[in-house]
């Protein structure tokens, strides 16, 4: 099983992580970006987490799915294996589930398939991005995602599943719990290998979410200039920021040259393109965006993809950072009047203006935000443990959630005196004068 302790000083490759819709050109992209980079003389990992693996037909070469594999100098390529890595790092928890079902009267091909659990995949996908960005062997490491959908979930499942710090303290009550009834129970309740394994995933799901935050990693959004492409990378752009994640470029790919020799099918399409350029450029300002034609020819092979970077970035680069936003801060705030102090954590989230539905929830030292169709558990600085959540606030894209202090509540102490011992005091204060 693995493991690993993350340290704040460790140097750490460049991390790129490409994602998008279905179908718009993500592994092109992600993959010339890899080459250009090994051309530089850069020593490159290109991963893959989509089940539907294609790293090796843009290469036009058989990629492994376990080790990384020499595909030019300088570049290696790893189609990530989820069913291998599971079975490497939880045996132990699909032996439970799968002995679950069994009891239950499921038959055990069944149950065998049954334990790959929902989103466990993703993990699992980003364990071994983080392993292999530690491993020391490589100054860029970028990964080409499954489509948009998948990868939210990706980012998502690791905080559903710890629960903020409310869900580490209800693991760890249920893990002593256990441990008294499984002698009454049977082999209903998990044994000391359930638990070790689950509590090394959740300390992979922090280094992951660690991970991701480090200012060497940045996501690149890829879409085509079409309606639902650019709705859904929208929806994309607002969920990563929700999580504090650094988006520094944005590549429109498959765009159509205006032209007039292509007939007037084409031309529409061109003149199409042409409008939802300007709508792009417009949205995800202050985000670079960087574009590339449709080509003649599909870009199969490392030098048809290094011509295709060649295009998109230029002269650049192509892991500079291009763009580096705050997502998370914390404002103070002093009523000039009555002296109250405010505590203000404010998120930026993008097109939060267009949102129907936002709610933020108060849970232990944990809030919940939601936005529409997207949910995040953040745990709050130790600054605000002690703060109420009075109010939240919307201004423009940028959600403002205020805490105030708790009011110290003095109990009213109601004297018990009895009326003749007070007269008698009185009198002898009294005679005394």
């Amino acid at each position: 099983m693995l493991s690993r302790d993350l340290t704040e000083n460790q140097s750490q490759p460049r991390v790129i992580i490409y994602s998008g819709k279905g179908g718009t050109g993500k592994t092109t992209i992600s993959s010339s970006t890899a080459v250009a980079l090994a051309r530089q003389n850069k020593k490159v990992l290109i991963m893959s987490s989509d089940p539907a693996h294609s790293l090796s037909d843009v290469f036009d070469t058989q990629i492994s799915r376990n080790d990384p594999q020499r595909i030019e100098k300088n570049l290696y390529g790893l189609e990530i294996d989820t069913i291998y890595e599971l079975k490497k790092n939880m045996s132990g928890f699909q032996k439970f589930v799968s002995s679950s079902y069994k009891n239950q009267g499921i038959d055990s091909g069944m149950a065998s398939e049954l334990t790959t659990q929902p989103g466990l995949d993703e993990i699992f996908a980003l364990n071994r991005l983080v392993d292999e960005a530690q491993s020391g062997k490589w100054d860029a490491v970028v990964l080409d995602t499954s489509p948009t959908g998948n990868t939210l979930r990706l980012l998502a499942y690791p905080e559903i599943i710890i629960g903020g710090n409310m869900g580490k303290q209800f693991f760890k009550l249920y893990k002593s719990m256990s441990s008294l009834a499984r002698p009454l129970s049977g082999n209903s309740i998990p044994d000391g290998e359930f638990f070790n394994e689950v509590n090394v995933l959740l300390k992979q799901m922090e280094d992951i979410n660690k991970f991701i935050l480090s200012p060497e990693v940045t996501f690149r959004l890829v879409l085509n200039p079409e309606k639902l492409s650019i709705l859904e990378t929208k929806r994309a752009y607002t969920f990563i920021h929700l999580y504090g994640i650094n988006i520094d470029a944005i590549v429109i790919n498959k765009i159509l040259p205006t032209s007039k020799t292509v007939g007037e099918y084409f031309e529409f399409w061109a003149d199409l393109h042409t409008k939802y350029l300007m709508e792009i450029d417009n949205s995800f300002y202050p985000t670079p965006v960087f574009r590339c034609n449709l080509q003649r020819t599909e870009p199969i092979g490392s030098d048809a993809l290094h011509e295709i970077s060649k295009l998109v970035f230029g002269e650049q680069i192509p892991d500079k950072t291009f763009y580096e936003g705050k997502n998370f801060w914390i404002e103070s705030r002093k009523n000039a009047v009555t002296e109250d102090h405010r505590e203000i954590l404010c998120i930026r989230i993008p097109f939060l203006k267009d949102a129907e539905d936002v709610k933020v929830e108060r849970m232990g030292t944990d809030i919940v935000v939601t936005v529409d169709r997207a949910q995040r558990i953040i745990t709050l600085p130790r600054a605000l443990y002690s703060l109420d959540l009075e109010e939240y606030l919307i201004e423009d894209n940028l959600l403002r959630v205020v805490f105030k202090e708790t009011p110290v509540e003095k109990d009213e102490v109601e004297l018990s005196v009895n009326k003749n011992m007070l007269d008698k005091l009185r009198s002898m204060r009294r005679m005394k004068i």
